[in-house]
């Protein structure tokens, strides 16, 4: 499988390692909107130019991409950048390290990222394009939506909802059965007891809302 990885930062260093792992992989470069980085590398892959070089690489037969944005807090542009890529005919590779541990009974939908020492448990079910960092578990009968990031080290009790979009922080803890809204964000070490509202904000310990909701 060769692969083309849309974004050049931090996310895109994980990405490359752990699609390195398989044997079948070939990362042949990257792309990303910054001029800057164009002809430099990361971690020995070139960055080729921005998206205005996707249409050509697909024509070339390259028919795997894989998101390297990342995002804090606001998952909008990482979401914008997945379907961007959809839409040029590229499918999304998964990426999931070898030392994570995934149920059998787990469903994980397309384009997903779990990183190192990430537990996902027995009949969760994860959506497309979503982030499950390094050692954070989602445990049995979690729903996940699509485009969610799980930051590292946050823990998802059983049967807990998390909307599409939405981002929990560093460190989070979430109560089982607890419904995380669309676009919410959770804050870094936040303790969630309650349902949160979309397009809101919750921080400490329990959390409270910082913000309201997205008109």
């Amino acid at each position: 499988m060769k692969v083309v990885g849309v974004g050049a930062g931090g996310h895109a260093k994980v990405v490359i390692e752990i699609l390195r792992q398989l044997p079948d992989c070939e990362i042949v470069g990257l792309i990303d909107s910054r001029p800057e980085l164009w002809q430099t590398e990361l971690l020995g892959i070139k960055v080729l130019g921005d998206d205005r070089l996707l249409p050509e690489l697909r024509g070339r037969g390259i028919d795997h991409a894989f998101i390297g944005l990342g995002t804090i807090g606001d998952t909008t542009a990482r979401r914008e950048l997945y379907h961007k890529v959809v839409n040029c005919g590229f499918q999304i590779a998964s990426a999931v390290d070898q030392t994570a541990r995934v149920s059998p009974s787990a469903n994980l939908g397309a384009g997903i990222t779990v990183m190192a020492g990430a537990i996902i448990n027995a009949a969760a079910h994860l959506g497309i394009n979503v982030i499950v960092n390094t050692a954070a578990i989602v445990e049995h009968d979690c729903t996940i939506g699509d485009h969610v990031h799980i930051a590292t080290g946050a823990r998802l009790s059983g049967g807990v909802i998390v909307h599409e979009g939405a981002h929990i922080g560093l460190g989070a803890i979430i109560r089982q059965r607890i419904k995380i809204g669309r676009e919410a964000i959770v804050g870094a070490g936040a303790v969630v007891v309650k349902d949160v509202a979309p397009g809101t904000t919750v921080i400490g310990v329990p959390a409270k809302q910082l913000t309201r909701a997205k008109s």
